[in-house]
């Protein structure tokens, strides 16, 4: 029978659903699959799973969640389930079609009511939590598991063998069930090793150490630990040796809603932090990085088990299996100290090293788990398994959502042979020994007020520079240097005085306010010299524009 409310059944998708509409078919496949979807954190490990399937010809796949009972953090799945344009079906009609598999992520849907074998997987990396307030491991309810005296899932995928103590401690009637598999996840981090310098590229990396904060959903997240922790990171490390990006568990997303999100972050972001959307890229940051900040989220693990070292930065959650490696991480991965340098607290984590013999008691047979899950899939199915290698693909691209900073408090120190320049993204006045540069279109007016360097960019023909920067001059009177920043060079001026043309290799800031420097200091301030901006030193060369 429908449960009361549900639409007609005329109302339902005919196709590819109902085996009576099969005429209407263009691939005349043999075996549905439904998956079930609970929150975006699901969605992203179930579509890892049916990757196996996409090839077979023999297989149709459709999607489900339940929007009547949706879970606490289910906000976005409709979203990201549009955005894949996968097939998706109501709850009602997906409880009254039969399936020749069903996939879940969470045990916390009424699997029971499914009319297919279910296979179970888990939606972090093993079973590593206990649900708020519970004494019960998360994604192991047994009141969930068993129901009416019969284990729901006909599978249960782990990650790692260890985890059987689990389920025979807590259900011993579904450990029968249950098969190690490893870590879907897991396995297509690995797949994307060789590809971490296009991630790199991709996130404007560069030369620089990219440090990424990831953040789970709840008041002992890093976040909720320490909300201002992005914007110190970025505004009192140079923009030259650091790049930083950042990871937010989908909860966090789906319980505040990305506009509060991107408010809370909006002045780390203005500083430059790349934000990683939850749908997609997260992995490929993890792989990018130099080093992560995390809290007692699954993601700590999988940046270990990626050799990338951990620092962490949040109190320990109460809800940490106690004998768990998550656990054994949290205890031995180095704290992140706030009454500390965090500078110099980033780069001995670096050095430290990863921990990868705790992720290994987590993920189990690593970078086999294609050739383990895939036979299970098509046992569920009762459907022969192709003759092709079973193989996870790697990890999407990063779609960063990031601004690049507009204004910069700036200090340069002088070296027997360079002048050594470092940049910080800022919203102040300047400090003592520094000057600031800002953007006169991107910069705010507050910025700009008290400015000693002003830069733009600049099209137009060498004989128009002296009346643009004059123009500007006019605006930002305290501005005591005009840069206009060209396609290979740049083209300064101060008033009072000629026009000089600068050129360097790559981002000529830091040359600009190396000349500034100088200038400010009676130096010479044309011909040639060093500047140092974290690992690059390049020659400049200031010269009187003639003609």
């Amino acid at each position: 029978m429908r449960e009361k409310g549900s639409p007609p059944p005329s109302f339902w998708a005919k196709v590819p659903v109902d085996p009576e509409f099969d005429q209407w078919l263009t691939v005349r496949f043999s075996h549905r699959v439904l998956v079930v979807v609970r929150t975006v954190t699901t969605l992203t490990r179930l579509l890892d799973v049916v990757s196996l399937l996409k090839d077979d010809p023999r297989v149709q796949i459709v999607f489900t969640h339940n929007e009547r009972e949706p879970a606490i953090l289910s906000s976005g799945v409709s979203e990201f389930l549009a955005s894949l344009d996968a097939k998706v079906i109501s709850w009602e009609q997906a409880v009254e079609t039969r399936f020749d598999l069903a996939i879940a992520a969470s045990e916390n849907d009424e699997l029971h009511r499914v009319k297919a074998p279910v296979l179970l997987v888990p939606h972090g990396i093993g079973h590593q939590k206990h649900y708020p307030h519970q004494t019960v491991i998360s994604g192991l309810n047994p009141a969930r598991l068993v129901r009416d005296g019969r284990v729901v899932p006909s599978r249960i995928g782990l990650s790692h063998s260890n985890q059987l103590r689990y389920l025979r401690r807590n259900c011993p009637q579904a450990e029968p069930h249950a098969v190690v598999v490893g870590d879907p996840c897991h396995d297509r981090m690995l797949a994307s090793l060789n590809r971490a310098a296009r991630y790199r590229r991709l996130l404007d990396v560069r030369d620089r150490k990219h440090v990424v904060l990831a953040s789970t959903w709840g008041p002992d997240s890093l976040l909720g630990t320490d909300p201002g922790l992005p914007t110190r990171l970025l505004t009192e490390l140079p923009v030259g040796e650091y790049r930083f990006s950042l990871i937010a568990h989908p909860g966090a997303w789906a319980a505040h809603g990305p506009w509060q999100i991107r408010a809370w972050l909006s002045r780390a972001r203005r500083a430059g932090l790349a934000v990683i959307p939850p749908q997609r890229g997260w992995q490929a940051t993890v792989v990018s990085a130099d080093c992560l900040i995390s809290d007692g989220g699954s993601i700590a693990l999988y940046a270990a088990a990626a050799k990338i070292p951990v620092l962490i930065g949040s109190r320990e959650p109460a809800t940490v299996v106690p004998d768990s490696p998550l656990a054994e991480l949290l205890a031995r991965a180095p704290r992140l100290d706030q009454d500390r340098d965090l500078r110099e607290q980033l780069d001995q984590a670096c050095a430290a090293g990863p921990l990868t013999e705790v992720a290994a008691q987590a993920v189990e047979f690593s970078g086999k788990c294609a050739e383990l899950l895939r036979p299970v899939l098509y046992e569920l199915m009762r459907l022969t398994e192709p003759d092709t290698r079973a193989v996870f693909l790697p990890v999407p691209d990063p779609a960063p959502d990031v601004t690049e900073p507009a204004t910069f408090s700036v200090e340069v120190r002088r070296h027997a042979d360079h002048l050594a320049v470092s940049r910080f993204p800022t919203e102040q006045a300047a400090t003592p020994g520094h000057h600031v540069v800002a953007h006169e279109e991107l910069s705010t007016l507050d910025e700009l007020e008290g400015a000693a360097v002003v830069y733009c960019e600049f099209t137009g023909e060498d004989t128009e520079f002296d009346g643009w920067a004059r123009e500007i001059t006019r605006r930002r009177p305290d501005a005591g240097l005009i840069a206009g920043i060209g396609v290979d060079r740049c083209l300064l001026w101060s008033p009072g005085e000629p026009v000089v043309e600068l050129t360097t290799r790559g981002e000529p800031l830091a040359a600009i306010s190396a000349y500034y420097w100088r200038k400010n200091r009676n130096l010479p301030a044309t011909g040639s010299f060093r500047v140092r901006e974290g690992h690059h030193i390049r020659d400049v060369v200031a010269s009187v524009l003639t003609g």
